[in-house]
């Protein structure tokens, strides 16, 4: 038990310092006693489920990534596994703005793996979501400001054409990438995307 409390102190401690918050800043922002981050991270405490999670949402991370090492691999699998069906789900239809996010919504939400708050999930989703407002919203600027240097709607379509496969290309390529890291069981994916899930 002494061995699982100090591997929970070095692994939220890690995972705090990685996000450059201080103890008292952890503390705020997840709503806990300073003092209860700090005994957890001195391993003189073992805490209830309900903390370490609301620590791993604060920290942005899957739960299993603070638990015992020993139950750590066995929950890694099940929650990577649907997470990359959904990834993968985004391909789809991910050539049609927010239809690509429709279906990977509707297998997040029926998914009984996948649980309601899961992080990388999110992130997924979030992508989804923001590549297609970027792209319709592009597409328009696109075509206002082609109409305006060049004059001719004919022509614009043209370079719309050419935005639109290269936003879509773009789209692959972030699936793809984003199937390799969890592959990888690398749960640090989009990290440019802020989680809108």
């Amino acid at each position: 038990m002494q061995n699982e409390n100090s591997n929970l102190a070095n692994k939220l401690s890690n995972f705090r310092k990685k996000n450059g918050l201080s103890q008292e800043a952890l503390a705020e922002k997840a709503n806990v006693s300073l003092s209860t981050i700090q005994r957890i991270e001195k391993g003189t405490v073992k805490p209830r489920a309900f903390t370490i999670k609301i620590l791993a949402e604060t920290l942005e991370i899957d739960i299993s990534r603070l638990i015992d090492a020993s139950t750590q691999s066995e929950t890694t699998e099940v929650v990577f596994l649907p997470i990359k069906k959904l990834n993968l789900v985004s391909l789809l239809l991910v050539f049609i703005p927010f239809i690509n996010l429709i279906i990977p919504f509707i297998f997040w939400k029926k998914s009984t793996e996948i649980k309601s708050k899961n992080y990388l999930a999110g992130k997924i989703l979030s992508f989804q979501l923001l590549w297609s407002f970027l792209v319709i919203i592009g597409m328009g600027i696109t075509l206002f400001l082609s109409n305006l240097i060049i004059g001719q709607a004919g022509d614009g379509l043209f370079i719309i054409m050419i935005f639109y496969l290269l936003a879509v290309l773009f789209n692959i390529f972030i699936i793809v990438k984003t199937a390799s890291k969890l592959n990888n069981k690398d749960e640090n994916i989009l990290s440019f995307i802020p989680n809108l899930f």
